[in-house]
């Protein structure tokens, strides 16, 4: 993957929504009817889940057990998730987390800044690129996200590693010519 020609470590966060299927007819993406993998990154942890959802109710089903489960099924319109725990044949209830909730919106919670990169083709979609200034417990952080250009779906974010190093749209100056202060 490269932004700008140059690559992108994915090694700190990536919210990855691949292989998106449209349930049924052409469903948009604000009625959360779909079928999708999900990968999340942070640090050396990586948790693969696949996704079903539709409407308020979503299903992530895990290839290792996440906190004993091996399924979670939320429920938005009860305000509940239930952890299934299949060796034990058992369930737990407990409130909808953050670690519960799909990222459906076009926009980023605590977004302060929204910059277009340019148009980029992922996964067969046509998708806008964007890199997005997130502010937060005082701190700011930077992201780069690829937002579907037909459904406005967010189809992958990654955190910007980038943060330390020259910016991409800057041209060298002619030194010859001197520069002015």
């Amino acid at each position: 993957m490269k932004v700008r020609g140059l690559p992108i470590p994915v090694w700190w966060m990536v919210f990855w929504f691949m292989s998106i299927i449209l349930a049924g007819s052409a469903q948009t993406a604000t009625a959360l009817d779909f079928s999708a993998e999900r990968v999340v990154k942070n640090g050396e942890s990586v948790v693969t889940a696949h996704v079903n959802a539709k409407g308020d109710r979503w299903r992530f089903e895990f290839s290792q057990p996440q906190r004993g489960a091996g399924v979670i099924i939320v429920r938005a319109d009860l305000g509940t998730a239930w952890l299934i725990l299949s060796r034990r044949r058992q369930y737990v209830e407990e409130p909808i987390t953050s670690d519960h909730r799909l990222t459906m919106s076009e926009k980023m919670e605590g977004e302060i800044l929204r910059e277009f990169v340019g148009d980029e083709t992922l996964n067969g979609y046509p998708t806008e690129l964007f890199e997005v200034t997130v502010a937060g417990n005082g701190q700011t952080h930077q992201y780069y996200r690829w937002v579907t250009k037909a459904q406005r779906f967010p189809l992958k974010t990654v955190q910007s590693p980038l943060l330390f190093e020259l910016p991409q749209r800057l041209d060298p100056a002619d030194q010859s010519a001197g520069t002015q202060h």
